[in-house]
This record gives structure tokens, C-alpha cells and sequence, in this order.
């Protein structure tokens, strides 16, 4: 036969107090309650972290970039002064050819000058150049013109503006004004 002490036994002196069905039920809602508010409150907490060393990875970026302004404001500079340095050289080379431009017209029209002709007046114009001068006859202008237009240093057609029979001392000349363009040189 079982029996079984429905009365309540006294704890003997020195053991701990047993927990009664109420309260584990109790302590066994406390730790689910706890544990329901940790797996809630872990992502958040974990988002939070990883908030604030994104924030500190953007601080420090942004000090990175604070340093690169200085080196962009330098390379800007030097651009700035390396266009004016271009242009400069292009104007020297502009001067530079320039320069011989009127030499070389001389040359070009001293190479070409048959016997019998002489100069009297030679103009660099925009367009080109104008001589006037004198010849012994009439086909040294010709030997003239075409020695220019064959020289490759100035644009034919050659164009006759003027040519007269003057008295002379020493008998009739043909006096005459020519205008020719000028070739660009190559480069």
C-alpha cells in the first residue's frame, strides 16, 4: 500500500527553503521574459555598435579628404601656371618666326631679281607684299613675275597693278608695282 503525507513537513534546520510550483512558474516566466528581452534588445544594441564605428570610419575619412584639398589646391595651381607657361612659349615661337618674316621676303624676292631690274619701294602688307622698282625692258618684269611665282615663298598668281614707260637718262625704262601674297611657312 502507498501512503502518501498530505501534511506540510517542516524543513529541518539548515536546508534551504523549497521552491513551491508558483513560484518556479514564476522564476520560469522571469527567464523567458529576460531572455525575449535580450534576443530583442541584441540587435539593436549590435546596430548601434556597428552605427558608431561607421561614424568613426566616415570621421576619418573625412579627414583624409580634409588633406587631399591641400593637394588639390596645389596641382590646381600648378595647372594655372603651367597654361601660362604655354602660352607664353606659343607667344615666343609666334615672335620667334615672326621675326625672320621679313628677311625672308627679302631673300625670297633677292633670289628671284633678274639682271636689269631694281628696286625701288618693297611693303609687307597684310595681304602680302608690294614692289615697285624698274626694269630695262618689259621681259625682265615678266623673268620677275614668274621667278616669284616659282619661288614657293610666295602664293601666285602674281598680280601686275602698274607698269609704265618712263624717260631716263640713259633711255626708256618700264617702271612697275606688283603685289604677291605671302605662303605660310610649314611647320
Amino acid at each position: 500500500m502507498i501512503r502518501i503525507n498530505l501534511l506540510e513537513v517542516e524543513p529541518r534546520p539548515g536546508t534551504p527553503p523549497r521552491v513551491g510550483r508558483t513560484m518556479r512558474t514564476a522564476l520560469a516566466a522571469a527567464g523567458l521574459a529576460a531572455a525575449a528581452a535580450g534576443l530583442v534588445l541584441w540587435p539593436a544594441l549590435s546596430v548601434r555598435g556597428e552605427s558608431m564605428r561607421l561614424d568613426e570610419r566616415l570621421r576619418a575619412v573625412d579627414r583624409e579628404l580634409a588633406g587631399f584639398a591641400d593637394v588639390r589646391a596645389r596641382r590646381d595651381a600648378a595647372e594655372r601656371r603651367s597654361a601660362a607657361l604655354a602660352r607664353r612659349v606659343a607667344l615666343a615661337e609666334a615672335l620667334h618666326a615672326a621675326r625672320g618674316a621679313p628677311a625672308g621676303v627679302l631673300d625670297g624676292v633677292s633670289r628671284v631679281l633678274p639682271d636689269g631690274v631694281w628696286l625701288t619701294e618693297l611693303r609687307q602688307q597684310e595681304s602680302g607684299v608690294a614692289i615697285e622698282g624698274r626694269a630695262a625692258r618689259m621681259a625682265d618684269v615678266s623673268d620677275l613675275v614668274d621667278g616669284l611665282e616659282s619661288s614657293g615663298r610666295f602664293v601666285p598668281p602674281v598680280e601686275i597693278v602698274e607698269s609704265r614707260l618712263e624717260a631716263h637718262a640713259s633711255g626708256g625704262v618700264v617702271g612697275f608695282e606688283l603685289r604677291v601674297g605671302l605662303s605660310r611657312p610649314a611647320s
